[in-house]
């Protein structure tokens, strides 16, 4: 008979776990270095973190704690979830704290460096921003390609109210260049909404393995591709549970029970995927699987601790192999904890930093004999949703069991440990089962030799009608309008959904406000002085129950505290950016000013949504004050300390471009592409008449077409624009430069039509021009004498003339200029 030792399948010994203990600094300063065996220990991981969250002022807390050691040894941890800030005296994480969906940092040595993330310190954002709509991003693994660091991405969409709503829409690169860690593209992949790629990513050999998690109802499943080299933008194949392919839509499942990210590390001769225990609902274990490939097989699961927030009432989540910073003979585990009830996450803000646990590492071989396999097992119902077990007793001294189960209908593939023992019992009852399904159980037996195989299984379909309705639930308003729904434990469920409905709104039907483990729920901010309807429908195996009889509650909203003195930024188009800190996450804030120059009062204010506002353009040299009030419900809070600054326009920097001159009798038109200003000024020279300089026209254009009149025709002239503003003339566009038409008549003949009388006639340019006539007697010698009266139409009748006279005319128009002359001799 096969035995295994109590090591081998039992709990493994587990360092201590520090979860207190904060100082000035995130660094480690003891006599005794925490790496002075190679490596760091969890205990100095965990208190650095927290001595870290304590101490930086800007990084609060979070969750997914990943690491990646860079070429340059320094480890690169990222995060999703971030709350950013410093705790309260207290302890406490403050409300005004801000939330940001991911964010890393670089730790040099034993120390923790900068917090990385997008925006500014006055708006900080994700470090990995959202993609399109309401999505939101938290981080997977990371891989070191060439030079640069390549960030596996979740997409996600809230799908509700409560903490555990939301769904997969997507997984992402995000590219960040070394050594600095510069902000690179971040591209979305080929791969659909089923899994969460990024789980782990696993350098090995030839290829780069990514894993994945499938969530399926309350089971969640490993899933496995590949690329070659390093390169995660090169082509992925995925397993199939028997072969490669290129599709994604065949991926297999290989593993059940893993969290939404797990640890999976080649360890000596193995491969080892240590998660949180997944097969059970709110499980404290921790287990490890082991395999001869990445893709399994895989044996176990072999228990390696239990964490202590679990009995408190947190949930733990989220493990990670950290095998760059463990100490040899040792597994170095991450794992998350959090409260799904904020009231706890927010009154102790050490709640959501990482903890780190070391086991001991290979497994103890040894070849100590445990008990017998128990034998006889029988499985049947006995109540709702239990399962009776009983099994023949095991000869020896000391003996005792442990009881397994794997849910078949959900698609487990491996026995999980209850956490309950029968002790020295022979028979169980076990519950928490879901209507329908089909499971198996299993026992061994334990000595002081060790634990006997699994017995052979027992089967059972469960049938588990819905629990009963909740009663007497009770509520607790709050000052921010959040109210906190309390109801008494109902055996076999662990999941409540609360419901709200506006009475006083009118509303309907009731609304969800979340899904919820525990006794309690805190829920809104709800609308203050409104009246509302809360009930609670208890979820177990067999269902949901009844709703609950309603509760009545009218939330009161206090009005918010003033900001803090916003800062203003002056920028260069006359606007005024003003930024302020969060009073508290989910308010709106009224912006009110007033123009100091002119001693004006404040006005109506504006609306910002966030914490910046934007004036818009103001008069330029005008002082202006600004003061800020935060709005919520409850109505607007008191204003803030006022702050001023003068608006500053700077004149125009760019050039117009493509000026374009279109030239017509004694105008030119003008059009040139707009450099964003509304104002424009035209310069012009007479090149014809010489001019030098420039001169500018004396009404200035709005827009980009201009037409200058009063030119002379048949003159060159060259044209230039500029745009300018309150801050002056920006530099002129490049010149062009364009002839007008002349405006002379053609043609011009002279004929005598009688005694002393002659008729000249032209051909006119075009209409509507004046001429004067000039006239010279050129056999009297005479000058040329210009006819007194203006002359319209292309035709000139002169009488009184000399006879045998040989006379000359010519045409003269306003800007002097003058036609050839024609000459006839008078008869």
């Amino acid at each position: 008979m096969k035995k295994v030792t109590r090591r081998a399948l039992g709990g493994l010994v587990v360092a201590a776990l520090v979860v207190g203990g904060v100082a000035a600094a995130a660094s480690w300063n003891d006599e005794d270095p925490p790496e002075k065996a190679g490596g760091l220990s969890a205990e100095h991981l965990t208190t650095m973190f927290q001595q870290y969250g304590n101490t930086s002022g800007s990084w609060l807390g979070a969750d997914r704690t990943a690491s990646l050691k860079l070429p340059d040894n320094r480890i690169l941890w990222l995060f999703s979830d971030t709350f950013l800030g410093k705790p309260g005296p207290d302890g406490s994480r403050p409300r005004t704290s801000g939330l940001i969906n991911n964010s890393a940092i670089t730790q040099t040595g034993a120390a923790l460096g900068a917090l990385h993330y997008g925006g500014s310190s006055a708006a900080p954002s994700a470090l990995v921003p959202a993609g399109k709509g309401n999505d939101f991003a938290w981080v997977g693994d990371a891989a070191v390609s060439g030079e640069s660091v390549q960030v596996l991405v979740n997409r996600y969409q809230r799908s509700g109210p409560g903490p555990l709503d939301h769904r997969l829409t997507g997984t992402a690169l995000a590219s960040f260049g070394l050594p600095d860690l510069t902000t690179g593209p971040v591209r979305d992949l080929p791969l659909g909404s089923r899994v969460s790629w990024g789980s782990e990513v696993l350098p090995d050999g030839e290829f780069t393995y990514v894993y994945g998690t499938e969530a399926a109802g309350d089971m969640k499943f490993a899933h496995l591709a590949r690329v070659r080299g390093t390169d995660l933008t090169a082509p992925w194949e995925f397993w199939t549970g028997a072969a490669w392919t290129a599709t994604e839509a065949q991926s297999a499942r290989i593993l059940s029970g893993v969290g939404t990210n797990y640890g999976m590390r080649r360890i000596g001769d193995r491969y080892v995927l240590v998660t949180h225990e997944n097969n059970r609902t709110f499980s404290g274990d921790f287990v490890a699987y082991t395999a001869e490939s990445p893709a399994g097989p895989f044996g176990g699961p072999h228990y390696l601790f239990d964490a202590p927030e679990a009995k408190a009432g947190h949930i733990v989540y989220d493990a990670d192999l950290h095998t760059d910073l463990a100490r040899p003979g040792r597994l170095l585990i991450s794992y998350n904890v959090n409260n799904l009830d904020e009231e706890v996450t927010y009154g102790d803000a050490s709640i959501y930093r990482p903890r780190f646990v070391e086991v001991e590492w290979p497994l103890d071989g040894s070849s100590e004999e445990g008990p017998d396999t128990p034998s006889g097992l029988t499985a049947a119902p006995d109540g709702a949703g239990i399962a009776g077990l009983a099994w023949q007793p095991v000869g020896g001294d000391g003996i005792s069991y442990r009881v397994y189960r794997r849910d078949v209908t959900d698609g487990q593939t491996h026995f999980v440990r209850l956490p309950d023992s029968p002790g020295s019992a022979t028979t169980f009852r076990t519950d928490f089962l879901v209507n329908g399904h089909d499971y198996e159980f299993a026992v061994t037996a334990v000595d002081g030799d060790g634990e006997s195989p699994l017995s052979a299984p027992a089967t059972m379909r469960a049938a588990v009608p819905p629990p009963a309705a909740p009663e007497g639930i009770r509520v607790d308003t709050l000052a921010d309008g959040r109210v906190t729904v309390h109801w008494p434990e109902i055996p076999f469920v662990q999941l409540f959904k609360v419901f709200q409905r506006d009475l006083t709104a009118g509303q309907g039907d009731p609304v969800t406000a979340g899904t919820y483990p525990g006794r309690s729920a805190t829920i809104g901010p709800l609308r203050h002085g409104h009246d509302y309807e809360i009930t609670v429908v208890a979820v177990g195996g067999g269902g949901d129950s009844r709703p609950s009889a309603p509760v009545r509650a009218r939330p009161t909203v206090a009005k918010p505290p003033a900001p803090q003195r916003p800062s203003a930024q002056v920028r260069s188009d006359g606007s005024i950016r003003l930024t302020w800190p969060q009073v508290a996450p989910g308010l709106s804030y009224q912006v009110f000013r007033r123009d100091v120059t002119d001693g004006g009062d404040f006005g109506p204010p504006g609306l910002a949504t966030g914490t910046t506002f934007d004036t818009g353009r103001l008069v330029h040299g005008h002082e202006y004050e600004f003061t800020v009030a935060a709005v919520n419900s409850g109505g607007a809070g008191e204003r803030s300390p006022g702050v001023r600054a003068t608006a500053d326009v700077a004149a125009p920097d760019e050039a117009p471009t493509r000026l374009v001159a279109d030239p017509g009798p004694g105008r030119v038109e003008l059009s040139w592409r707009s450099t964003g200003s509304r104002w424009y000024w035209v310069f012009r020279r007479d090149v014809t008449a010489g001019a030098r300089d420039f001169t500018r026209e004396e009404i200035p254009v709005e827009g980009t077409r201009a037409t200058v009149h009063n030119l002379v025709d048949g003159h060159q002239y060259e044209f230039a624009v500029a745009a300018f503003g309150d801050g002056g003339v920006g530099p002129q566009s490049k010149v062009v430069r364009t002839r007008l038409p002349s405006a002379l008549p053609t043609g011009l003949a002279a004929r005598s039509d009688g005694p002393g009388a002659v008729t000249v006639t032209w051909n006119e340019a075009r209409s509507g021009l004046s001429y004067r006539i000039q006239l010279r007697d050129a056999t009297a010698g005479e000058g040329w004498i210009t006819d007194p009266f203006p002359v319209t139409g292309n035709r000139f009748e002169k009488t009184l003339l000399t006879g045998g006279h040989r006379y000359e005319f010519r045409l003269q128009l306003a800007d002097g200029s003058t036609t050839p002359a024609a000459s006839v001799t008078v008869k």
